[in-house]
């Protein structure tokens, strides 16, 4: 099998922001390699599921 140098999931300078507010996610930059796992922690209301969110498209 044949491994490639990408990342399977890149993001880089990622920006969430509301019409007329401050960004809620200001350069956030995530590179997951294919079968690594993955673990996205913090406070609650620090913006998980908005990444998430932003990630998938919503």
């Amino acid at each position: 099998m044949q491994t490639s140098d990408r990342p399977l999931l890149l993001i880089e300078g990622l920006r969430v922001a509301y019409p007329g507010q401050a960004p809620i996610i200001d350069g956030a930059t995530l590179s997951l390699d294919a079968g690594a796992i993955g673990c996205i922690v913090g406070i609650s209301g620090c913006g998980k599921t908005t990444l998430l969110r932003a990630i998938a498209g919503f």
